[in-house]
């Protein structure tokens, strides 16, 4: 029977750390690595999906697990997974370093409880928690295809009439998101404006205005009864 217990080692979050990790390691010093996983800790912090199916306990103990693994002589691991590793802990023991991240995050995880202004950093985090935001803006505002940005909404919106409540509520959720961090203050949206500069709040607010417009006028509430009063 094939075992697919590697998949704890080669992706999801014991992966995850390691790749912010790695990218420290390897940025010459332009990049924290205390910086980087206050980021992962904010991001799963704010999502209550991320809270739900894997919050940041959960990922020191995976760490703490796999140091546990590692320490056993007969523990066979992936062979990228220990190569990602012995390219982040940079000649510290593997099992060691992996005990030292889940003891960092566990300190970030008790200073940042309760906050949701993501850090400064590499902006690997404003990727994520904007993806849905980002693939519109690519697939339709950015493409180049429509000469105004009131055009491209109205077609993205058109192209998945009448079934679009699931397209455009993770899109319509993610740019009300975006537009309070850039109104809130410089520092919340600092983030935002470097990765997505396009972002600005006149075209988070056209897009939002369109899209609650046409589901105010495409979609009636079906629950809604006729005035039988006025008729």
């Amino acid at each position: 029977m094939p075992s697919f217990t590697w998949s704890v080692f080669d992706r999801g979050p014991t992966a995850r750390i390691l790749d912010l990790a790695v990218m420290c390691q390897e940025s010459g010093g332009r990049y924290s690595l205390t910086d980087e996983l206050a980021a992962f800790v904010r991001l799963v912090q704010s999502s209550n999906e991320a809270q739900w199916l894997c919050p940041v306990t959960t990922v020191t103990a995976l760490l703490d697990l796999t140091a546990e693994y590692l320490e056993r002589k007969q523990a066979e691991l992936p062979q990228e997974f220990t190569a990602k590793l012995a390219r982040a802990a940079g000649g510290t023991g593997g099992a060691e370093y992996l005990r030292a991240l889940a003891g960092i995050l566990r300190a970030i995880e008790q200073d940042t409880a309760g906050e949701t202004a993501p850090s400064a950093g590499a902006g690997w985090d404003t990727d994520i928690r904007f993806r849905m935001l980002r693939g519109f803006y690519d697939n339709w505002i950015g493409s180049g295809e429509y000469e105004s940005l009131e055009e491209a909404i109205s077609a993205a919106i058109d192209s998945e009439h009448p079934f679009c409540g699931d397209f455009l509520a993770p899109v319509a959720s993610e740019a009300e998101s975006a537009l309070v961090r850039l109104l809130d203050s410089a520092d919340s949206g600092a983030g935002l404006s470097h990765t997505m500069s396009w972002a600005t709040a006149a075209t988070l607010t056209t897009l939002l205005d369109a899209v609650n417009g046409h589901m105010r006028h495409e979609h009636p509430d079906p629950l809604a009864t006729p005035d039988h009063d006025h008729r």
